[in-house]
């Protein structure tokens, strides 16, 4: 009897800890605001995924070299617009390291995609090594990796 009554009591006592913050009112916030981007940050995401999307129809064979050359040349002066405030002329050393990185990145994306990781059902791009996708798990399809 004595340990139906603990169990009932700890039953309780879960329960209301469990739906404390219900009636207390209080609430956890849904987003806490931490990665907030300005106007120009949120451009130059969008440029850099529609890079993204570049590179992946160009290797999918959606575009020819004219059509590509053109489009990544206007998509990254558009991500470069919207890095911040410029330090002046043309011999800007962030415009020079924001071209760089972006560079990177893209080639970073092309590696990807010789190689496999960028997974054709949800279009995640994958760690090196990889052989199923992280954010669907979905098998990936080229040499995704020797683990």
């Amino acid at each position: 009897m004595t340990v139906m009554l603990g169990g009932i009591l700890l039953a309780a006592g879960v329960m209301l800890f469990v739906l404390e913050p219900v009636f207390s009112g209080r609430g956890a916030p849904l987003y806490d605001g931490v990665d907030d981007f300005d106007e120009g940050a949120a451009r130059r995401r969008v440029a850099l995924t529609a890079l993204h999307d570049l590179e992946y129809d160009r290797a999918t064979g959606k575009l020819d070299g004219d059509d590509y050359e053109l489009l990544k040349t206007e998509l990254s002066r558009e991500a470069l617009q919207h890095l911040g405030p410029r330090t002046g002329g043309r011999g800007d050393p962030s415009a020079e390291r924001a071209s760089r990185e972006l560079e990177e990145e893209i080639e970073q994306i092309r590696r990807a995609l010789r190689e496999g990781l960028h997974c054709g059902d949800c279009g995640h791009l994958n760690a090196f090594g990889a052989r199923y996708c992280a954010e669907c798990g979905a098998a990936l399809g080229g040499g995704g990796g020797a683990s």
